[in-house]
């Protein structure tokens, strides 16, 4: 294990400088997404600097490798800055739900944590399943509507959620932001919060101000809308089903705005068609301050042109409400409000009439406005110069003519759909490939054409650096030849090596078109990465060495059975006099006689442990020390003892 220890807090904590080939990321840290430009930032700092801040680390049960409990942006960084150790707090007894807990503590008590991170934090530690709400609001001393707000945050765009680390909009804001869909927040930041949108900017405003506009532009409230409903009273996406008990006339909010959204388009295209067929000299428009680009684009595409409204129109008149019987106490009271609303029914019809009229003497225009929430007929007063409001004959052709020429865009562009959705049912395996379809390759292939290549091509007076538009891929397709194609096919090939990485085939292509196109090129840079790859190597093999040859067992010493001529003469005499310091006078002469007596019976078989013997040693057991063998004994003793010692030079 490359680790080195520096300095030991506690029995279970210790600081230690870790290689980071031994260190891996858990599968419990609360981040999971790292942005790639800040981990290139804190690479720089760290190579200019190094860690600052040590990570926490616990070691993987039966391995020499480690498990990162908190720090892995660090570690990133440090991989990516070229770094090969890494200050480390070593946690040796760490379970996991501790390791978890220090995760996300670290995680929401750092200085530098931004909202997102700090909700995505707080949301990875509720999924894990450890925590409910309650719990994880002890932990970290705060509120449940604390913890639940901010996980809410990880239900925003991208987009949106980037504004928030930015500090452009608020975190308050965001929070209102994200009570609605992914469908209603692309809208509100493409309209109100993206770079560039300089009318009706929402960037700046308050929390309450951006609830009023979201409100307003975008409620589910179905009330608001006109589309046929019927469909709607039994959906479950209607939050009328789910309620227990409503207000009379309440129809409930959609929870699918995606739902919601297509059937008001719809309502809103066929509605100023219709209002078109009963007005058929009425011109379509829109307000530079309502504009529903949806239903614009549906009219535009079916060939209706669309003006840019430019003055004020003036209503045009709505039909009276008819009476309700049910809504008068008695039948006098119902039949003077019928006669009522048959008297403005009159007056309706005679100035709808003379709007009419007029229309048709020039003296008004009708438009039918295309809204945000409705679809609305007014008239506007002509000017009595024609050539001001645009109704002379030469602006009335070039109308025409404009229109006409939409109405010839519309059918190719319908004739190109239709035949794209057509072409993929064609039998195309048995026609032989013709010279025209491998033009139409090249011009594809022209798309990764790079920028030095243009001359090279045929393209001598581009100055532009930009990529190649269609009318240049058509002039250098006329002009091909046999030197043009093999730029064009290599520079394709070059551009596709981009997704080369270690064990692809497009790495193998790669290495294979450099041998052939930069074998010194290539040799210099497989020379240069080998050579350090050998280093490294040669220090690997090296430590393995080391650690194979500390776990090979050390050889062991003869035992004494295994050398009885040393061991049982002279070691039991000393063994003998020094063991037992106490003997009486007459056990210490039985020593001598013992040596002098070649009649003594023999004891063959001496265990090791009567040299060892205990100060409190017999008679008996003292000669059977004190024995010395016979010549054949010696010599078979001696053989023995010469195998051992060859044994164990080897």
């Amino acid at each position: 294990m490359e680790a080195t220890a520096i300095q030991t807090n506690t029995a279970n904590v210790q600081e230690a400088t870790i290689s980071l080939a031994l260190i891996q990321p858990s599968n419990y840290n609360p981040r999971k997404n790292f942005d790639e430009q800040s981990l290139t930032e804190l690479a720089d700092s760290i190579s200019r600097q190094g860690i600052l801040h040590a990570i926490g680390v616990r070691p993987i049960a039966g391995t020499d490798r480690y498990e990162i409990v908190y720090g892995e942006r660090r570690y990133r960084a440090s991989l990516i800055a070229g770094k090969e150790d890494i200050k480390a707090t070593v946690y040796t007894d760490l379970s996991d739900d501790e390791a978890e807990q220090k995760a996300i503590a670290e995680n929401l008590h750092r200085q530098d944590i931004t909202p997102m991170e700090e909700a995505e934090t707080l949301k990875a530690a509720i999924d894990s399943g450890r925590y409910d709400y309650a719990t994880l609001a002890t932990q970290i001393g705060k509120s449940e509507t604390y913890i639940r707000t901010r996980i809410k945050l990880t239900t925003l765009i991208p987009e949106i959620a980037r504004l928030i680390d930015t500090e452009e909009i608020t975190v308050a804001v965001a929070t209102e932001i994200s009570r609605y869909g992914v469908d209603i927040q692309t809208d509100v930041y493409n309209s109100h919060l993206k770079d560039g949108v300089t009318y009706n900017n929402w960037r700046g405003m308050n929390a309450s101000n951006v609830a009023r506009l979201i409100e307003k532009n975008y409620t589910t409230d179905l009330s608001r809308y006109c589309f046929d409903k019927s469909a709607c009273a039994s959906c479950p996406f209607n939050t009328i089903n789910l309620l227990l008990f409503c207000e009379d006339g309440c129809e409930g909010n959609c929870s699918n705005p995606s739902c919601l959204r297509e059937k008001h388009i719809g309502y809103l295209t066929d509605k100023a068609v219709e209002m078109l067929n009963e007005h058929p000299t009425a011109n379509f428009c829109h307000s530079e301050y309502d504009l529903n680009e949806r239903v614009n684009a549906l009219l535009t595409e079916m060939g209706y042109d669309i003006e840019k409204l430019s003055g004020y129109l003036t209503p045009y008149p709505c039909e009276p409400a008819v009476p309700q019987s049910d809504r008068f106490d008695t039948e006098e009271e119902y039949a003077e409000a019928v006669k009522a609303y048959e008297g403005r029914m009159e007056a309706h019809r005679e100035k709808c009439a003379d709007i009419t009229a007029k229309a048709e003497a020039g003296e008004i225009s009708l438009y039918i406005t295309i809204g945000r929430n409705d679809v609305t007929l007014g008239y506007m007063a002509v000017t009595a110069n024609p050539s001001e409001n645009g109704n002379n004959p030469k602006a009335e052709i070039a109308k025409l003519e404009a229109k006409d020429k939409r109405n010839k865009e519309i059918a190719v562009e319908r004739t190109i759909e239709d035949t794209k959705k057509k072409i993929l049912e064609a039998d195309i395996t048995e026609t032989k490939f013709s010279q025209d379809e491998d033009k139409m390759i090249y011009f594809f292939l022209l798309s990764s054409l790079r920028k030095e290549h243009y001359e090279a091509v045929g393209l001598t007076d581009r100055k532009s650096h930009s990529a190649l538009n269609d009318s240049e891929k058509m002039t250098i397709l006329a002009n091909l030849n046999a030197k043009t194609k093999a730029i064009i096919r290599r520079d394709f090939l070059i551009d596709n090596f981009k997704g080369a990485y270690r064990d692809n085939a497009i790495a193998d292509l790669l290495l294979s078109f450099a041998k052939k196109h930069m074998p010194e090129e290539l040799a210099n840079i497989e020379a240069e990465y080998n050579d350090v790859y050998e280093k490294r190597h040669q220090r690997i093999e090296e430590r393995k060495a080391l650690l194979a040859k500390d776990t090979e067992p050390e050889p062991t010493e003869p035992e004494a059975e295994d050398a009885p001529e040393e061991e049982i003469v002279p070691e039991a005499e000393t063994t003998t006099e020094e063991a037992t310091p106490d003997t009486s006078e007459a056990e210490t002469e039985v020593a001598p006689e013992a040596e002098n007596s070649p009649e003594e019976e023999p004891m063959p078989e001496v265990e090791p442990t009567t040299e060892e013997a205990t100060p409190d040693t017999s008679e008996s057991e003292t000669e059977a020390i004190q024995y010395e063998p016979t010549e054949e004994e010696a010599e078979t003793i001696l053989t023995e003892e010469e195998r051992y010692c060859e044994e164990a030079v080897a």
